[in-house]
């Protein structure tokens, strides 16, 4: 069981020992008949039939280099055939595997005009050297057009398996441009969240540790306190990392994790800042019905704007605003400039930055459809104006794609000037 099998393998690695073997198949027959024919006549030529036998049996090994030559010549080989001996043979076989052969490889337009000729030859052939009825004389054309039949078979049978194979390659190129895709948007996650987590926090302890370090000789207790809440924000850092790494360390979606911060924090959120000497006009939203991307993204606004305004103008007014019109949540976060003059403002010089905060920050409001703007105003301070669409008829309102405003300006809003950060920067 196992050479025949051995022997088909290697018939199939390599083609020229396949047409080797269909050469021999096809000599075997023709000088077969050949010789069956000659006991039946003298005319017949035995010699020179071997001769052309062989003949287009050595040519047929070469037909896939050289499909029309091979054609011509065992065409021209069963032409001869036919003058000299005056029957039919089954020579012809040569001739039609290499119409066969010229079938699966060249174009509509060569294929029409070979098939066309060898048939149409085959007959005259045919009937002007050979005795015989119509059937007999027209069967070399039908095995001309059987084997061009089967050609086309085969050749679209290729062309099939071919898109086939292109489509499996196009999948899995989709797939793996869609898997780079979301392992790239998974990055980004992680990186804002790494960013919100961190920024936060050590903004908050950087001020609380200047404001420490600027009374601990003349006002021990509020030094005291100070370090305090340096302590508190680090502990919420860790646990929030630790919570993060957690995520990122284990798979699966059954473990516990802590809710996302919505706006029902605020209220921590903006006492930790009030904590860090800002002065915070603000009045809590309603939140009943705000869908939780929409929660979760407003808070980080909030969280960033008043970050920055700790690390840029610490000791700052600021006045925060939540609005909900038009089927959108208006946020908006202003502050002085930190003008007034406050402990934290003398412990704590303003610090550079690097722009990636107010960047995650477009990137968030991008994420839900909506629309970012910060500049610098006139009065002095800065100003952070989001427009985030809610979702369709959560207000009533099922006007518009989302509730987009089409009134705001993503450059610029009211009362601000030439956008960009402040001198130094902010982040």
């Amino acid at each position: 069981m196992g050479a025949p099998v051995e022997w088909v393998g290697r018939i199939r690695v390599h083609p020229l020992v396949a047409d080797g073997v269909l050469a021999v198949i096809g000599l075997v027959i023709s000088v077969w008949h050949l010789v069956g024919k000659s006991t039946e006549s003298d005319q017949i030529n035995v010699p020179a039939g071997v001769v052309l036998c062989v003949f287009a049996g050595v040519t047929l090994v070469f037909r896939r280099a050289a499909p029309f030559t091979v054609l011509g010549l065992t065409t021209l080989a069963v032409l001869v055939y036919t003058i000299i001996e005056q029957v039919k043979s089954p020579i012809a076989l040569f001739m039609a595997v290499a119409v066969y052969t010229v079938v699966t490889r060249k174009d509509l337009r060569t294929r029409t005009i070979v098939v066309s000729t060898a048939a149409v030859g085959t007959i005259l052939v045919s009937t002007r050297f050979t005795e015989g009825d119509l059937f007999t004389n027209v069967f070399s054309a039908v095995m001309v057009l059987f084997a061009a039949v089967l050609g086309e078979a085969v050749r679209y049978r290729q062309a099939y398996l071919t898109e086939l194979e292109q489509q499996a390659l196009r999948a899995e190129q989709f797939r793996e441009e869609e898997a780079e895709r979301r392992l790239i948007e998974e990055r980004l996650r992680i990186a804002h969240e790494l960013h919100d987590v961190i920024a936060h926090h050590i903004a908050l302890m950087n001020v609380q540790a200047g404001v420490a370090s600027h009374l601990l000789r003349e006002q021990p207790h509020e030094a005291d306190e100070a370090l305090g809440l340096v302590r508190e924000n680090g502990r919420s850092v860790l646990q929030e990392l630790t919570v993060l790494l957690g995520v990122l360390r284990r798979s699966g979606s059954s473990m516990p994790t802590s809710p996302a911060p919505s706006l029902r924090d605020l209220d921590s959120l903006i006492a930790s800042f009030t904590a860090a000497g800002l002065e915070i006009d603000w009045r809590s939203p309603s939140t009943d019905v705000l869908p939780e991307v929409i929660g979760l993204t407003a808070y980080r606004i909030l969280q960033e704007s008043l970050t920055n305004v700790v690390k840029h103008a610490p000791g700052a007014v600021v006045q925060v605003r939540f609005e909900q019109r038009r089927g959108s949540l208006l946020v908006e976060v202003v502050d002085d400039g930190g003008r007034r003059s406050t402990p934290f403002r003398t412990a704590v010089d303003a610090s550079p930055g690097t722009g990636h905060g107010l960047l995650g920050m477009r990137e968030r409001v991008a994420a839900v459809g909506g629309e970012l703007s910060t500049g610098r105003i006139v009065a002095g301070g800065f100003r952070v104006h989001a427009v985030i669409p809610l979702e369709n008829g959560a207000f009533g309102d099922d006007s518009g794609a989302a509730g987009r405003r089409s009134d705001v300006d993503p450059e610029r809003v009211p009362g601000a000037g030439e956008l960009g950060a402040r001198p130094g920067g902010r982040s």
